[in-house]
């Protein structure tokens, strides 16, 4: 009779294969919580381009569906992982548990990398991406070599499409920035006024870290910063790269009393569009903006805002101005430290609507691209062209 050999340290490798799933999908799952999604930026040029040609879109569509395409390939492989973890249990039992358990996974991984409990519209996407990925994980689980593939193609895609980062120096000068901004915290006033002299010490940073001559990434280094502190910390971790300022108090402070136009969410949204079009570019900037604003029209948003939506154009076009050209960006540092008021960079923002529900911005306005939005969106065009500060010196 023969006997199998049992060499010491060596255990049935049925055995050990869903526990190595298990620690692949527990990886994975923090990586689809603390790893930045294609959401804030829209996705890469190379997703988009790609779409564009194979579906023949516009470019804002293509954005839409890359994006989308993106982060449900990272949702869809929780389903493929766990149904792998689950492979020694049988299907009347697994299957059921697979799709549950997907679907709960992916909603708490966005809960966690978004800071807030996903939308409806968040959560149908979650929902379906993971069902999906867990009927291919179960359809495919007893074949290891398509899984691998699989696994390997969907996690590369989902990485590649995430991946955004700053260089060192603009990072360190990022850094320094900020931290020069928060050393003099308790000196700033509240307010608009807050608003202008924290532009005023940022850029001032700026210029003298110029030199005379290269002026535009100690300006994208202010903007940066001025979008940590007034804008949204995750900002700094969307670059791929943390400031890591250790003065969280102060940046709490300011973020509650510094405002423009005596509104505090205008200036989140102004440093955070205007740091989105340092990492992303103007376009992307500006279709997170009404992405946004779209997904705040939903159930349970605060509804679609023509306000919020000049603020994110405001900010995206001083970005611009600060960094199109050397000459404009030592111009935009020469205006600032003379002294600027609110409506050189900010226009007044009565009569434009705001609080509109999904259903209102479809029947009234006619959605995007609708006449009554693109009249409105004219009238914003409009305002902003009377911002001074918001015109680039070629």
């Amino acid at each position: 009779m023969t006997q199998s050999i049992h060499r010491p340290g060596f255990g049935d490798p049925t055995k050990r294969a869903p526990m190595i799933w298990a620690v692949l999908l527990l990886i994975w799952f923090l990586v689809l919580c603390f790893v930045p999604d294609p959401r804030p930026l829209g996705a890469p040029k190379w997703a988009v381009h790609g779409m564009m040609s194979l579906v023949g879109l516009s470019e804002a569509g293509a954005r839409a569906i890359a994006t989308i395409g993106l982060r449900g390939t990272g949702i869809g492989l929780i389903g493929i992982l766990l149904s792998l973890t689950l492979l020694r249990v049988r299907i009347p039992v697994a299957a059921p548990s697979v799709l549950v358990g997907s679907a709960l996974l992916a909603i708490i991984s966005m809960w966690i990398n978004y800071g807030y409990f996903p939308i409806a519209m968040q959560v149908e996407l979650a929902l379906i991406c993971a069902i999906i990925g867990s009927l291919i994980g179960l359809v495919l689980r007893r074949s290891a070599i398509s899984l691998a593939i699989l696994i390997l193609f969907s996690a590369g895609v989902f990485l590649w499409g995430t991946s955004t980062g700053i260089s060192d120096d603009l990072f360190e000068a990022a850094r320094a920035t900020g931290l020069h901004l928060l050393d003099n915290a308790e000196d700033i006033p509240d307010g608009d006024e807050g608003f202008a002299q924290l532009l005023k010490m940022a850029f001032a940073f700026a210029e003298d870290n110029s030199h005379g001559t290269e002026c535009i990434d100690p300006n994208k280094a202010a903007i940066l910063a001025l979008g940590v502190i007034l804008g949204e910390e995750r900002v700094a971790n969307v670059a791929g790269r943390g400031i890591n300022i250790d003065h969280r108090p102060a940046i709490k402070k300011l973020y509650q009393r510094v405002s423009i136009r005596k509104r505090n969410d205008l200036a989140r949204h102004f440093w955070v569009s205007a740091a989105l079009t340092i990492l992303a570019g103007e376009s992307r900037s500006m279709d997170v903006g009404i992405t946004k604003e779209l997904m705040d029209a939903t159930a349970g948003g605060s509804g679609f805002s023509f306000v919020d939506l000049m603020a994110d154009r405001a900010g995206t076009l001083f970005a611009t101005v600060a960094t199109r050209n050397n000459r404009s960006a030592l111009n935009l540092q020469i205006r600032i430290r003379q002294g600027v008021e609110t409506g050189e960079y900010f226009p007044e923002v009565e009569g434009l609507p705001e609080g509109i529900s999904r259903d209102d911005f479809q029947n009234q306005y006619g959605g995007l691209g609708g006449t009554e939005t693109n009249r409105i969106v004219d009238e914003i065009r409009s305002r902003l062209d009377s911002c001074s500060l918001l015109k680039s010196v070629n």
